[in-house]
């Protein structure tokens, strides 16, 4: 094991983001993710897993890795895509030291009937469950979700079609109301939030309905609302002992919120707000996992910061002489032929409201597929996994 402390293993589906913190916190990253574009290759020494996590052998991964790490770094931390990977963070941890909740939170939170009796015993509210179809249902009324899955990719609108005897699968009412998340960073015992973000994107490209497709952070919540979202984040936390960088989704109404989604690790919003800290979130998540807590600035930003993930409309290929503007990130090689319903790239932008934040969004968004030569996105009727 290498005795640097400066050095750190990234794993994500998509790490580019908290590479890049992490390069600000002062580490040397090596990045493991699906897609190794320009951005991270330019701050981290980049390994591509092009298959995902959960697909991969963990005693062939972990010889292949030393392979092209002999001295593996210090410390670890993970993003999304790792849900279903537990024993292969169990496995890499006993090489460096894990900054992150520890792989039985992941395993607790991907067994449904666990969270929900968790929940419940807890008394947070959740939108009605069913471990039955409910062929009954009328219209768009109940969900179908895999459990274990991540960013909106294993969930649907539920139809007498999908007569899914998955063990993994479950069905959940579809909750009306505004949807929302709130990212936190914790040491365990107490949590600070971080910002609130309006989740979804007017005109998104994402070929799913609940496939993520952006956020517009520091949103503002009613005080009723933020009062609920912090007592169930605050009882989660003592709970489960979460650390570090988290985040919980949830819908509110005149009802009041209800519970969709708690991710225990840092999520793409965390890049929302890069610019509140001089040396990274990746580093506040490492310190906080340690049990030190970041002292919170009460100064708000004046301005909306805003994110969309673009989705392609067909199957492309990046040309050589793609000229990427600066709020395109995450952006492909020169050559990398991206199929239809695949990310092509994020876009970034702020201002001083959220609609002006969506309006730059998607006025980006036709910039980059006019410069591709690709129509504006037309719905795809199916369902993609990315």
């Amino acid at each position: 094991m290498s005795a640097n402390t400066s050095s750190l293993l990234v794993l994500a589906n998509s790490g580019r983001a908290m590479a890049e913190s992490a390069r600000r916190g002062g580490y040397k990253v090596t990045l493991l993710d699906r897609f190794c574009d320009q951005d991270s290759l330019a701050v981290a020494d980049c390994w591509p897993v092009t298959q995902g996590f959960s697909n991969l052998d963990v005693e062939i991964f972990a010889e292949e890795l030393t392979s092209i790490i002999p001295d593996y770094p210090c410390g670890l931390v993970y993003g999304a895509g790792l849900e279903e990977s537990t024993q292969l963070l169990k496995h890499l941890s006993s090489r460096c030291q894990l900054h992150g909740n520890d792989p039985s939170v992941l395993e607790m939170l991907r067994r449904p009937r666990r969270l929900f009796s968790l929940l419940s015993r807890l008394q947070i509210p959740y939108p009605e469950v069913s471990f039955r179809p409910p062929y009954a249902a009328a219209g768009k009324s109940w969900l179908i979700k895999r459990a274990a899955s991540c960013g909106g990719q294993g969930v649907a609108y539920f139809s007498a079609a999908h007569a899914v005897a998955d063990s993994v699968c479950y069905y959940q009412k579809h909750i009306p109301g505004q949807v929302m998340s709130v990212l936190f960073i914790a040491d365990g015992n107490r949590h600070r939030s971080i910002g609130y973000n309006l989740l979804g994107m007017t005109g998104s490209s994402a070929p799913a309905p609940f496939l993520y497709s952006g956020a517009i952070a520091q949103s503002s919540v009613p005080d009723y609302v933020r009062t609920q979202v912090e007592l169930v984040v605050e009882k989660l936390v003592s709970e489960l002992g979460l650390r570090g960088v988290n985040s919980l989704d949830f819908v509110h109404n005149d009802a009041g919120i209800f519970v969709i989604d708690i991710n225990p690790r840092p999520t793409a919003t965390l890049e929302l707000y890069e610019h509140l800290t001089a040396d990274g979130w990746i580093k506040q998540h490492i310190q906080a996992c340690r049990g030190e807590l970041p002292v919170m600035s009460s100064i708000g930003s004046a301005m909306l910061h805003g994110q969309q993930i673009l989705y392609a409309p067909k199957t492309i290929e990046i040309p050589a002489d793609m000229a990427w503007p600066l709020w395109a990130k995450d952006r492909p090689l020169a050559g990398t032929r991206i199929e239809q319903g695949q990310p092509i790239c994020s876009l970034y932008a702020q201002a001083a409201t959220s609609e002006e934040v969506k309006a730059a969004l998607l006025r980006y968004r036709d910039e980059i597929l006019h410069t591709l030569g690709s129509p504006l996105y037309q719905p795809i009727p199916r369902k993609v996994a990315v």
